[in-house]
C-alpha cells in the first residue's frame, strides 16, 4: 500500500495500492476527450474530421464518414489503429493522429475547482497544479480557508485513498502517481480549531489597530 495512506474510520473506506507495471497504461472512458486529425497519403488534411470530441455515455465517439466508433477501453494507440482501419475505406493509406485527454474532477480547497481534461501522463500533483494548487495550510486572512494537505482524498473506481501531499512529507510513490480517467481529487479544509480562530481574530485586531495608528499619525502631521 501507499505510504501515508490511512483508513478512514467512517464507512471503512478502502485504500488502493500503487499502480503496477501492468496498470501504467490507461483506458479511455465515457466523458474523456479525444482529438483526431486525419491526413491523406499525400499530406492533405481532412478538415471535416479535425477537432476535439467527448465520448458519450456508451463510450462512443462520432466522426465524419465513419460514424460512431466505440473508443471506451482503448488507449491512444488502440484508437488510432481502429480509425486507420475505418478511414482506409475512404482514403488510401490515411495518416491518423489521436490525442486523448482524461477527465478528472478537482474540488475543495484549491485555486480553481472544476473538471479538467489532462494528458494520460499527468500525475496527481500535475492535476492539482492545473487547478491552481492546494490552498495554504495557514489562514492568511479571516476569509481564507486553510487546506488539509495531509488528507487529500483520491476517489478512484469507487475506492478512496488518503494522500499526504505536504511538501515536507510527500513520498515518491505519491509524486509519481498518475491520474486515471474519472478520478476525483478533493482537498479538504482543515477542521476549525480554537487556537486557529484565536490567531485569526487577534491577527485581524492587530491589523486594524495598525491601520488606525497609521491614520492618526498621518492626520497629526
Amino acid at each position: 500500500m501507499l505510504p501515508n495512506v490511512r483508513l478512514l474510520p467512517v464507512l471503512a473506506l478502502l485504500t488502493v495500492s500503487p499502480l503496477t507495471a501492468q496498470e501504467v497504461g490507461y483506458a479511455i472512458r465515457p466523458g474523456d476527450r479525444v482529438t483526431v486529425d486525419v491526413y491523406t497519403a499525400g499530406g492533405q488534411r481532412v478538415a471535416f474530421v479535425e477537432g476535439p470530441r467527448i465520448l458519450d455515455r456508451a463510450g462512443d465517439v462520432y466522426l465524419p464518414f465513419v460514424g460512431s466508433v466505440h473508443a471506451a477501453g482503448l488507449d491512444e494507440n488502440g484508437l488510432r489503429e481502429a480509425l486507420i482501419q475505418r478511414y482506409s475505406s475512404f482514403y488510401d493509406q490515411p495518416v491518423v493522429n489521436v490525442k486523448v485527454e482524461l477527465r478528472v474532477n478537482i474540488t475543495g480547497s484549491v485555486g480553481r475547482p472544476g473538471q479538467y481534461f489532462l494528458d494520460p501522463t499527468a500525475t496527481i500533483i500535475d492535476a492539482l497544479s492545473e487547478a491552481g494548487g492546494a490552498s495554504s495550510e495557514l489562514a492568511l486572512t479571516s476569509l481564507s480557508v486553510p487546506a488539509d494537505q495531509a488528507h487529500v482524498r483520491l476517489v478512484r473506481d469507487g475506492k478512496t485513498m488518503i494522500l499526504n501531499i505536504r511538501a515536507d512529507e510527500i513520498t515518491q510513490d505519491v509524486i509519481d502517481m498518475r491520474i486515471r480517467s474519472g478520478d476525483w481529487i478533493h482537498v479538504p479544509a482543515q477542521e476549525r480549531s480554537h487556537w486557529r480562530d484565536e490567531l485569526t481574530f487577534w491577527g485581524s485586531v492587530v491589523s486594524f489597530v495598525s491601520g488606525v495608528v497609521t491614520l492618526i499619525v498621518v492626520l497629526s502631521r
